[in-house]
C-alpha cells in the first residue's frame, strides 16, 4: 500500500506507527545518492513511492515493476520541475 491519502491530525493526538508510515514516510520524496544506494535502502518498493537521485537530478516513481522518470523518459529533475510551470 502506497500512503493512505491525506489526512489533518489533532493536537495532542497520538500518532501510530500505522498512520506514520501510511501517511508521512509512504508520501515522502525519498533522497538517495543513486539508484544502488535506493536498492540498498529500500528492499521492496510499492506503487506510488518517490524517489530524488542526487547523481542524475532524477526525480522517479515506481511504478508497481520499475522506477520510472516523472514527466517522460529522460527528463530530469530540473527539466519536470521546468515542465510543471515552476
Amino acid at each position: 500500500m502506497a500512503g493512505l491519502g491525506y489526512r489533518t491530525f489533532a493536537a495532542g493526538e497520538v500518532l501510530t506507527a500505522v498512520n506514520v508510515q501510511g501517511y508521512l514516510q509512504d508520501q515522502a520524496v525519498m533522497v538517495f545518492a543513486d539508484a544502488a544506494a535506493r536498492t540498498a535502502a529500500i528492499g521492496t518498493p510499492t506503487e506510488g513511492m518517490i524517489s530524488f537521485l542526487k547523481d542524475t537530478d532524477a526525480l522517479e516513481a515506481f511504478s508497481g515493476a520499475s522506477w520510472q522518470a516523472v514527466g517522460g523518459a529522460a527528463v530530469g529533475f530540473e527539466q519536470t520541475f521546468l515542465l510543471m510551470g515552476a
